[in-house]
């Protein structure tokens, strides 16, 4: 998973070639510009109160009913919330990428997106939609989990190139980022409960 992690992470890295990401990001924005983007906006828009919200429900149903399986499940899901968010915050002020809209105004006039003016690379919607996807899945790995999880988590991340708020490699990055922060900061409990266990 690691070595994934890295390959994946260093191809994201490598589209930032401003002529291939910005075709790929073309072929998804659109000629003409999209006119209607409510939709986009509302799917973007559901991204931090389902990323902060999974943590909080487990964590307050947990303690609740007393549920230690549920208190484990909310420490996960923060925990991995705040791995991934911190990388991909660190990483917005080393890279220092433009959005496409400020980068490229010629190609992206349609509006300015109503947010502030912050860094690219890599989508934090993406990181938080993955990273949710990714804690559900890990916590009940049936289908019906994962498939509407991701599907959502995909639709997040296309309505951020629809927006002009990202290139593919932004949201392919925070998809990464947000999928293996889960997955390490899991690896790390359960290990972390075996020891205990014992």
């Amino acid at each position: 998973m690691k070595k994934l992690f890295l390959f994946c992470w260093l191809i994201a890295s490598q589209l930032h070639a401003q002529t291939l990401d910005s075709r790929l990001l073309e072929q998804v924005y659109g000629s003409p510009q999209p006119a209607d983007v409510r939709f986009e906006k509302f799917i973007s828009s559901t991204t931090t109160p389902i990323g902060l919200g999974l943590p909080v429900v487990y964590l307050a149903s947990g303690f609740a009913t007393k549920n230690k399986t549920l208190q484990q499940h909310g420490w996960h899901a923060l925990g991995s919330f705040v791995v991934a968010s911190s990388i991909t915050q660190i990483t917005k002020r080393i890279v220092l990428r433009e959005r496409p809209f400020v980068a490229e105004p010629q190609r992206f006039t349609a509006r300015i997106p109503e947010e502030d003016l912050n860094y690219s690379f890599p989508s934090g919607h993406a990181t938080t939609a993955f990273n949710a996807a990714t804690t559900l899945t890990l916590h009940y790995p049936k289908w019906y989990v994962a498939v509407p999880a991701y599907a959502w988590a995909s639709a997040v991340g296309y309505s951020r190139m629809r927006l002009g708020l990202h290139y593919p490699s932004d949201v392919l990055a925070g998809a990464v980022t947000g999928a293996a922060s889960a997955w390490l900061m899991y690896k790390i409990q359960q290990k972390w409960l075996r020891r205990k266990a014992k």
